[in-house]
């Protein structure tokens, strides 16, 4: 082989490598902008809403303005016992908004309950008050 043909043919790989390579990070980048937007635009609103009832404070939490979860009683507690106090609903709230925004079950543990507020402090004479 002359070296005229064996630069050629290394001129003809090296292009083929360049544009091998330049459409793998065109594409790579396609799909990193895809995700990017789609993962923007589909991003969910999700707020709460407190109410005072019968039984106590609860809590409504919306996805999109629309509800999702209507809470009246302490999630962990048998019975329809609410809330005393409106700020234990709003961190009750506030954690189970936390778990949705990471993609976890909108459910809440005693453990959890306790480390917000401890429930052996909640005493009930009548719905809704405390003793």
């Amino acid at each position: 082989m002359n070296f005229f043909l064996m630069t050629n043919r290394w001129i003809m790989i090296k292009r083929h490598n360049t544009i091998v390579i330049l459409a793998a990070v065109a594409m790579s980048a396609g799909v990193w902008i895809y995700s990017y937007s789609s993962s923007t635009t589909k991003k969910e609103k999700i707020t709460a809403k407190f109410f005072e009832g019968l039984n106590g404070w609860g809590y409504d939490i919306l996805v999109n303005n629309v509800l999702f979860i209507h809470q009246e009683s302490i999630p962990v507690l048998p019975g329809k016992k609410g809330f005393l106090k409106k700020e234990q609903a709003e961190q009750t709230a506030l954690l189970i908004i936390n778990k949705m925004k990471r993609g976890q079950p909108p459910t809440i543990t005693t453990f959890e309950m306790k480390q917000l507020f401890s429930l052996h402090d909640t005493q009930y004479d009548q719905p809704g008050k405390a003793q």
